[in-house]
């Protein structure tokens, strides 16, 4: 990747800027919400005038962390408000959580510093730091600060820690390395609430899910290939039955991963008149990356999601094909 960079020098970039725009992914999920806001935290620490911008609702989870945020901007508000633009954890222009027009083309009129640790990323920024070894943005973004010299306050470390405690799954999932509990740890040292992160992700679930997730689980729930591959089919009125949204299902998967024998797992649901599909591996042997990003989608080797304009019945269809040759392939 052209432009490729330092957290170093990320840092210096940034630090040099005075207007700055955060940008992530859409339907943010725990990294991307806490990179976001723990680099606007940061950066207005450091006498820099940044705003994150998260133009939908965010999940529920976030919403006893959220400090202030934009949620409407034009491009043309941009042009006179901002010099740099930072985005974060998004590896797919087609994911730009800012609407259609904040694309590439239009992002690269700007100083644009593209941050991110998903494999495949396709973004071209003018300075790119894109580490797939890395098991958040928010580890990422806190290299950056750390790098930088300045000081990381209690409300900017909590935000990163919660990334990624949520992208590690508390530390459970197959990114965790030493180099993450590293970084957690300098992050616990600067004060993060971990208490905090761990009561909003773990221990305030509304019922409305919990009953969601129940009626998921008991009719919802199929399986192939001996129980290898369990999936679910979400049908609309699934949500409607218990006022349940998508933005608030991170997790919602890992109710299927823990299916004893199960070895690959996967949502599917409509969004927005698109067909939404979730993956989760839980065996390096069977990645579920590449098999999403040959279908147009995109993620880690372990996590991945595609968007399919396609109805549910052919995207089961689809899932049961690809997911069966990957598991026949591994197997001989």
């Amino acid at each position: 990747m052209s432009g490729t960079v330092s957290a170093q020098e990320i840092a210096e970039r940034l630090l040099r800027a005075d207007r700055i725009l955060i940008l992530t992914h859409e339907k943010p999920d725990g990294d991307a919400f806490g990179s976001a806001l723990g680099f606007q935290s940061f950066l207005r620490s450091c006498g820099r005038n940044a705003d994150a911008l998260f133009p939908a609702a965010l999940p529920r989870r976030f919403s006893g962390f959220a400090s202030d945020f934009l949620t409407t901007l034009t491009p043309a508000e941009i042009r006179a408000a901002y010099d740099l633009v930072l985005l974060l954890d998004c590896a797919n222009p087609a994911r730009i959580g800012a609407g259609a027009e904040f694309n590439p083309a239009f992002l690269s009129t700007f100083e644009f510093l593209n941050v991110d640790h998903h494999q495949g990323n396709c973004i071209e920024g003018a300075f790119n730091l894109v580490d797939p070894s890395a098991a958040a943005a928010s580890q990422l973004a806190a290299e950056i600060a750390l790098a930088s010299g300045r000081e990381i306050r209690q409300e900017a470390a909590t935000f990163w820690l919660f990334g990624i405690v949520t992208d590690t799954g508390s530390f459970r999932f197959s990114n965790t390395d030493g180099r993450a509990m590293r970084i957690a740890a300098e992050l616990l040292d600067r004060g993060a609430d971990l208490e905090r992160i761990v009561n909003a992700v773990y221990f305030s679930k509304p019922r409305n899910q919990q009953e969601f997730e129940a009626d998921l689980l008991q009719n919802h729930v199929r399986s192939a290939f001996g129980g290898k591959f369990v999936y679910a089919r979400l049908p609309d009125e699934l949500f409607r039955r218990h006022g349940f949204d998508m933005r608030d299902g991170e997790g919602i998967i890992d109710l299927l991963r823990e299916i004893d024998g199960s070895v690959i797992a996967a949502l599917i649901y409509s969004w927005n008149g698109v067909q939404k599909v979730s993956l989760r591996s839980k065996d390096a042997a069977y990645p579920v990356g590449p098999l999403a990003r040959s279908l147009g989608g995109g993620g880690h080797a372990m996590a991945a999601g595609i968007t399919l304009e396609s109805d549910p019945e052919q995207v089961e269809r689809l899932l049961l094909e690809q997911v069966g040759t990957l598991l026949k392939k591994q197997m001989n």
